[in-house]
């Protein structure tokens, strides 16, 4: 026999502690959202060059690739210090030989085995056959072969990297943010972990958050840690967690544009949603100890540093997950009670009316704030912006979907599967830059 009023109860309880939890923590937030308005100081020009290695994992990824071979051949950093690599599988790879055409080199990976596939394993391939081959670069640029960048990228890391920045990375812009609904929300989560938490860190701590790529890191860092270790399925998490842990000098740099092709599959979505949420939460510890430590900030200030990653984003996730079993539970027994005690399916409705509500609503507002914030920058239609913030609740639920799935099914945490790119380019800027259109 169910007991309703029990379950009515805890319901009470359980929203209540999210509002707790978010009280809490509301100063947390509401402190990153008005410290995120502060203007980024322009890096001054400098005429000091670093010897950059651009390294561009591209496996199997068709003719595409060209628009990142374009976009590099565009860069005003002068040709002679920098070397690009594309780093690809098989010697028959068509990417090899468009790498050859547009003045490039690449780089076949002879490690390769079913758990060396991801790419940390690639780039910790190629970062040893410099070594071995005494090719010396005062710093690794990363990119995906999905990804363009403005044409002065890497005139302005290097100014970046003048000022003592040991590691920088610049505006995460997309290429495709209007294609649908998954895309749009995608670049939302990424635009808002930019806005709202890396340029925080880079404020307060001389510390910023990697997503994915677009970045660079002095080669010593990596000769420091051994070689490049980050060879998991969130490779740019535990780099970060490296970072923060040796207090390495990082900036997050939103003056420069580079521009990433978000997936318009929701398997591709859901696939890469269970490799980020495992790897977010997988035990990083080999990645806090051993290394040089650096001094981008005193003590005390790197234990704050430290203190904010760990908590992250856990109290917002904390509060939707709980809110989003108080509907599911508010639901079933709203189901349950049609037939046992109809006299309580009104209660449980609103219950379920009113949880659901303000998630929707939280979600709507998280949308609507970093695209208001970011609107310049995005270039999102008008109509993409209306599907983006109406559905941003349900792109966000896939994590928890993942998440589960991942528990139950661990073998899909640690596999890792290609992602499909069509290299079509939306964004008239990103056009621009790989030279798909005229300038």
């Amino acid at each position: 026999m169910v007991n309703y009023e029990l379950g009515l109860n805890i319901l009470d309880i359980i929203f209540a502690s999210i509002i707790i939890i978010m009280g809490g923590f509301s100063w947390y937030y509401v402190a990153g959202f008005f410290i995120s308005f502060k203007r980024t100081k322009q890096a001054p020009h400098s005429d000091k060059f670093t010897k950059f290695a651009v390294l561009v994992p591209a496996r199997n990824e068709g003719p595409f690739v060209v628009n990142i071979m374009k976009a590099l051949q565009n860069q005003t950093y002068p040709k002679e210090r920098f070397d690009v690599y594309f780093i690809t599988e098989r010697e028959d790879d068509p990417t090899n030989e468009k790498a050859v055409e547009h003045g490039f080199k690449y780089f076949v990976r002879d490690e390769l085995t079913e758990k060396r596939k991801t790419k940390g394993f690639a780039l910790q391939e190629c970062i040893r056959y410099f070594k071995n081959n005494n090719l010396n670069y005062d710093a690794y640029m990363i990119f995906d072969a999905d990804n363009v960048m403005d044409s002065d990228y890497l005139e302005k890391m290097n100014d970046v990297r003048q000022t003592g920045v040991e590691v920088a990375v610049g505006y995460r812009n997309f290429t495709n943010i209007n294609r649908n609904w998954l895309t749009s929300g995608s670049a939302i989560l990424f635009t808002y972990m930019n806005s709202f938490t890396s340029k925080v860190r880079t404020m307060l701590f001389k510390k910023a958050l990697l997503t994915g790529t677009g970045y660079y890191i002095n080669a010593d860092i990596i000769d420091e840690a051994g070689g490049w270790i980050f060879t998991g399925m969130t490779e740019d998490t535990e780099l970060t967690t490296y970072c923060v842990y040796h207090n390495v000098r990082m900036q997050y740099y939103p003056l420069i544009n580079y521009y990433d092709e978000q997936s318009p599959s929701l398997r591709t979505n859901h696939n890469q949603h269970i490799r980020w949420v495992w790897g977010y939460v997988e035990n990083r510890k080999r990645f806090k100890t051993g290394g040089k430590m650096h001094n981008a900030t005193s003590k005390k200030l790197n234990s704050a540093a430290k203190f904010e990653y760990n908590l992250g984003i856990f109290p917002f996730v904390t509060a939707c997950a709980l809110d989003a079993l108080c509907i599911i539970a508010s639901l079933v027994l709203c189901i349950l009670s049609l037939k046992g005690a109809p006299e309580y399916s009104g209660a449980l409705f609103w219950h379920f009316c009113f949880e659901f509500g303000v998630l929707y609503l939280l979600m709507v507002f998280v949308a609507a704030v970093t695209i208001g914030t970011n609107y310049n920058r995005l270039k999102m239609k008008w109509w993409m912006i209306i599907i983006c913030c109406g559905t941003y609740l349900f792109y966000f639920s896939d994590f928890m979907v993942a998440f589960l799935h991942g528990l139950f099914v661990p073998k899909t945490r640690r596999t890792w599967t290609p992602i499909k790119h069509t290299g079509k380019i939306q964004d008239k800027r990103a056009k621009k830059v790989s030279n798909n259109e005229k300038q």
